[in-house]
């Protein structure tokens, strides 16, 4: 490889009387850049492999390397949960997740590059909730750790109604109660490291049963999810408080942002974001949707009152390319708020 790219670089050196010469090559000319810049970014992904073996998970037997218990209280240790385990939720019910493993959890996470930036590394596992004895989910969302998380043995995230800060809280439970129907359904939660849907039973870390008893409805559960953004961004349904900001950041988003807000004549003081990745989930239904998201805050002026508002970016992912589309971006504005926090 490094052999081509010397013998492009000659030409392209000692060639530049053709060029010059002849007009027509310099489409040649940016075909043998192009060619260049081609075998640096292999290289350059080649040196990545092999510097940085990506790590594969230990093999578990479900229920046994790793255990999962659902509360309804919040305890300090995965054995308390364990010992008042719920098994039947009704609606408005706070919800809690107690993960336990059985040395640590660098051992089952899934180890991928981060799509964005191919130097980093994603710490990943995916939890899910289903219909009980099926192969498919309803919902399915990412855990995203981060390299000091890996030494933990219990992991506790709340389910309902929703918590600020990282890992405190996903929104895997209330996406799947908040769009239920009236009835009894038989559910169960699992946790897997396997990007395969749908996959045997068996092919999961951890899975345990759940009945949801939504007989009077879900409604306090759909007032939760809709409420669910606010609590992960300020910490409170209270839109008067701004959203905290996170160590997230994307020039390419940050571009995106810039023009919608010209486009709507808001010329913004400052912007952050929320946050510190992408919040990925899927839902299944007739057809499975995959998308990503993250949210960023802007403040402005405008006559003499001062403002702010949210931007919610999405992207979906199209599974014929393997990619995520181009983002769409969202305004919430003309939240007001004094000048001095502008």
């Amino acid at each position: 490889m490094k052999q081509a790219v010397i013998v492009i670089v000659f030409l392209m050196l000692f060639g530049g009387g053709v060029f010059a010469q002849f007009p027509q090559t310099e489409r040649q000319k940016r075909r043998m850049e192009q060619s260049i810049k081609a075998s640096e970014d292999r290289e350059n992904e080649g040196r990545l492999v092999s510097e940085a073996r990506l790590p594969v998970p230990r093999p578990a037997v479900m229920n046994v390397d790793v255990q999962m218990a659902l509360s309804k209280a919040e305890y300090k240790t995965f054995a308390e949960a364990k010992a008042a385990e719920a098994k039947k939720i009704v609606d408005g019910d706070p919800l809690w997740l107690y993960i336990k493993f059985k040395s640590k959890l660098g051992d089952y996470v899934l180890t991928t590059r981060h799509p964005d930036d191919p130097e980093k590394l994603r710490y990943t596992l995916f939890a899910e909730m289903a219909p009980r004895g099926d192969i498919t989910a309803l919902s399915q969302y990412s855990i995203r750790f981060a390299k000091d998380d890996l030494a933990m043995t219990e992991v506790r995230i709340n389910l309902a109604p929703g918590m600020f800060g990282r890992n405190r809280s996903i929104p895997v439970f209330l996406m799947t109660s908040g769009a239920a129907k009236t009835g009894v359904w038989n559910n169960e939660f699992r946790l897997t490291n396997n990007t395969s849907v749908p996959r045997a039973l068996t092919d999961n870390l951890a899975a345990t049963p759940v009945t949801l008893d939504f007989s009077t409805g879900p409604a306090k559960y759909q007032k939760m999810d809709s409420e669910y953004d606010s609590m992960i961004l300020r910490g409170t349904t209270d839109v008067a408080k701004m959203p905290v900001a996170g160590s997230f950041f994307s020039e390419r988003i940050s571009t995106l942002l810039t023009a919608k807000l010209a486009a709507d004549n808001i010329l913004p003081l400052k912007t952050y974001f929320s946050g510190d990745d992408w919040e990925e989930v899927a839902a299944f239904g007739v057809q499975m949707r995959k998308s990503r998201r993250v949210f960023a805050t802007f403040t402005y002026r405008r006559g003499e009152g001062c403002f702010y508002g949210v931007a919610e970016v999405t992207e979906e992912f199209e599974f014929l390319t393997g990619k995520f589309r181009e983002a769409d971006v969202k305004l919430r504005k003309d939240l007001p708020i004094p000048c001095a926090e502008a």
